[in-house]
């Protein structure tokens, strides 16, 4: 009996050494081809506007856990990671500035909001200062794994105490046995 407790628990503690991580992606795109502002009817202030969005996922089309990275600048603001979230959007994703809301665009404050779907794909920006917000579905966009290539293995210290952990059970549930001549 405790043999089987202690083979059991040293799966269990090789397993969780086992978790899965999240991919690295990359979002590339180019918005362009803007209608003229919601309100007073100018021209963008920006057109095209491009950019990158570093996230991560299980999988793409999983929920994104992290948002890693942006190479992206709107009417001056460049926007940082910590600004910037994402959602679902039917079968596709919405990223944006979490000032307002991902997904809401406030016209006179620096946001914004990008929707790729298979059926709906918008991107919609105002800039500080201007009451205004500029809306197209003029997008390109692109999704690349960034995950590196493997490198040699090198376990994780957290790795090598479960592991450790695991074989310590093992030995001491062999040594608890008695002796069979």
């Amino acid at each position: 009996m405790n043999k089987t407790i202690a083979v059991l628990a040293s799966t269990a503690c090789l397993l969780c050494s086992a978790a899965a991580q999240a991919t690295p992606y990359k979002l590339d795109f180019t918005a362009s081809g803007y209608s003229p502002g919601i309100f007073s009817g100018t021209a963008a202030p920006q057109n095209p506007v491009s950019g990158s969005i570093f996230f991560s996922a299980a999988s793409l089309g999983a929920a994104v856990t992290s948002i890693d990275a942006v190479n992206l600048t709107i009417g001056g603001h460049a926007y940082t990671a910590a600004e910037i979230g994402a959602g679902f959007y039917s079968d596709g994703y919405v990223f944006g500035a979490k000032s307002n809301g991902v997904g809401i665009n406030m016209a006179g404050t620096d946001d914004f909001y990008l929707i790729l779907s298979s059926s709906n794909n918008v991107f919609s920006y105002a800039v500080n200062g201007v009451f205004d917000t500029w809306v197209t579905r003029g997008i390109s966009a692109r999704y690349t794994d960034v995950t590196p290539p493997p490198a040699a293995a090198v376990p994780e210290p957290a790795a090598l105490a479960l592991l450790g952990l695991g074989l310590a059970g093992i030995g001491l549930s062999r040594r608890r046995q008695p002796r069979r001549t």
